[in-house]
């Protein structure tokens, strides 16, 4: 009895395995091929956003900066650091503006 058993459970197993592909296939799509279109309000809105679509062909040749100029742009943005900002008075914040605390908003 216990053979009858096995052999019905080993039989409903290779069944079901045989079967497994073909119930997982259907749940699967296929390839999905996009519109002809597709993408198109996107295209159209950076067209729309583009001042002259023709700028980079037309676009005059680098004349560049003087290794000077440069050279001297680049020691100021340093030497802004030097200093430290004056501290701020967190008291005074909103006094003198001319909105009261509940206008604020």
């Amino acid at each position: 009895m216990k053979n009858s058993q096995t052999r019905r459970l080993m039989g409903a197993c290779k069944g079901m395995l045989l079967c497994a592909p073909l119930m997982l296939g259907a749940c699967a799509s296929s390839l999905w091929t996009p519109d002809a279109t597709f993408g198109e309000a996107v295209r159209q809105a950076k067209h729309t956003q583009v001042l002259d679509p023709a700028a980079p062909a037309s676009a005059p040749g680098v004349s560049g900066t003087d290794a000077v100029i440069a050279k001297s742009a680049v020691d100021r943005y340093q030497k802004s650091f030097e200093v430290l900002p004056l501290p701020v008075n967190v008291l005074n914040i909103g006094v003198g503006t001319g909105v009261g605390a509940m206008g604020a908003r």
